[in-house]
């Protein structure tokens, strides 16, 4: 059967993706890849737009920075990669631009409903957090802490917005049975590796969160960059764990029950194993073993 991207797809398309991002915001982004790539940039835009202002006008200020944002951040990875960029400028650039989306959107939430100080701000999640001990005595959360954190909150929800849609980008092309460009600079998530000057960057602030050093605006700081990059080494993690489970020729239920243990229960062990990996190159590791077993 010929592949054909046909207007009755893109109904379904559109409507899964912003079905799955308004619940599940980072989930519906293997659809927008598609819906791009198959539909090309004047349906993706204008969906987009559609999409967030329709949220936007019926009070769910929320809900439109959430899908707004991510829809920016796969919007412009696109468009960047397509231009030939690789694809750590082509996301470096692309969350950016979907964290100014975001933060313009907060600015303009707030001032529709009269939120104009820090103080006010404050405010807002301490009753967040009261709610939240509220419903479940056992969990403690710091006000100050979080609302210090949300400037990496944002960028790691769009981080994991567009990592599960590079992922899952092939298998939701064969699902819909819709034809696939292939682009040079497209990432292979076998290959994902942190640049090597990050680790620097990561390590430099790991460090001043430990010690005291430039007051308390620069540990804040470091402990959102610190965030940034236990997310960003977690999918270099997950590249060595797939390497692994393929050269041990994994059943598909054992290796979706791995991910569950691994990816919902003991995330951070991931985020270590990717760190390892810049010093161990346990990938390359695994594949000379696995050549020398056969051989």
């Amino acid at each position: 059967m010929k592949k054909i991207a046909s207007p009755q797809k893109f109904i379904t398309i559109s409507s899964l993706s912003i079905l799955l991002s308004m619940v599940t915001v980072i989930f519906g982004a293997p659809l927008l890849r598609v819906l791009r790539k198959a539909y090309g940039p004047w349906a993706f835009w204008i969906l987009g737009l559609l999409v967030t202002g329709a949220a936007w006008l019926l009070n769910a200020q929320p809900l439109a920075l959430f899908v707004g944002s991510v829809w920016m951040t796969l919007g412009a990875y696109n468009e960047l990669e397509q231009k030939g960029f690789g694809w750590w400028q082509s996301g470096m650039m692309a969350v950016l631009l979907g964290t100014g989306a975001a933060c313009i959107s907060v600015y303009g939430a707030f001032k529709v409903n009269g939120i104009n100080t820090y103080a006010e701000v404050q405010k807002l999640f301490e009753q967040f957090a009261d709610k939240v001990q509220q419903t479940n005595p056992a969990v403690k959360l710091d006000p100050t802490v979080m609302l210090q954190q949300v400037p990496s909150a944002i960028v790691i929800l769009l981080i994991l917005a567009l990592g599960v849609g590079l992922i899952f980008e092939r298998r939701v092309f064969s699902w819909l049975n819709l034809p696939r460009e292939k682009i040079a600079s497209q990432l292979k998530l076998l290959e994902y590796r942190v640049p090597d000057y990050f680790i620097w960057v990561a390590m430099i602030a790991f460090l001043l969160t430990m010690v005291s050093f430039g007051g308390k605006a620069i540990a804040i700081l470091a402990v959102n960059i610190v965030n940034i990059a236990l997310v960003l080494y977690f999918f270099q993690g997950v590249a060595v764990l797939e390497v692994f489970l393929s050269s041990m020729k994994v059943g598909t239920f054992t290796r979706v029950l791995t991910y569950i243990i691994l990816v919902g229960q003991l995330l951070i062990i991931l985020s270590f194993v990717g760190l390892i990996d810049y010093w161990l190159d346990l990938r390359g590791r695994i594949r000379r073993m696995m050549i020398a077993k056969s051989s």
